[in-house]
């Protein structure tokens, strides 16, 4: 990530004290809440006929353990989106753009603070960065504070 080890160089030179946080975002896909994700759909603004398919699309699937051998009675799970489906990724995507939100409301109240990136001698604004982004991770930015250590927690 080019544009974190930048953002890590300018804060090093500027010598304020800060906090990166990174999280590994791998196995996410196995603690999505149905129920959380259908409240996103409904905030986004999606339709009641694609809320009702990706409904239906969450609950189709249900899943028996071996026990000694032995298979259990079928259950339905109620969290957790399917690994290899093609559709997971990007019911997915609009859960990170709900935690994106929150991340830039609270950054917007002054709760976390990001990290100010600027060019030295340039008449361009000075840009702050509170969190990036990837494919399996998420790094946040924040200063060397106790209070926006636990707004970020």
């Amino acid at each position: 990530m080019f544009t974190a080890n930048e953002l890590i160089d300018s804060r090093v030179k500027s010598g304020k004290a800060g906090v990166v946080c990174k999280l590994d975002i791998q196995k996410t896909y196995d603690h999505v809440n149905y129920n959380f994700l259908i409240y996103v759909l409904n905030k986004m603004g999606f339709g009641g006929g694609w809320i009702g398919w990706i409904h239906f699309y969450l609950s189709s699937s249900s899943f028996a353990v071996l026990v000694n051998e032995s298979p259990t009675d079928f259950f339905l799970p109620s969290r957790g989106l399917r690994q290899e489906d093609p559709l997971s990724p990007v019911l997915f995507l609009l859960v990170m753009e709900m935690l994106t939100r929150m991340i830039e409301a609270a950054s917007s109240v002054r709760l976390i603070s990001g990290f100010t990136v600027s060019s030295s001698g340039s008449s361009m604004p000075s840009t702050k960065v509170s969190h990036l982004l990837s494919a399996d991770d998420t790094i946040f930015f924040c200063d060397n504070d106790c209070e926006q250590l636990l707004n970020l927690r």
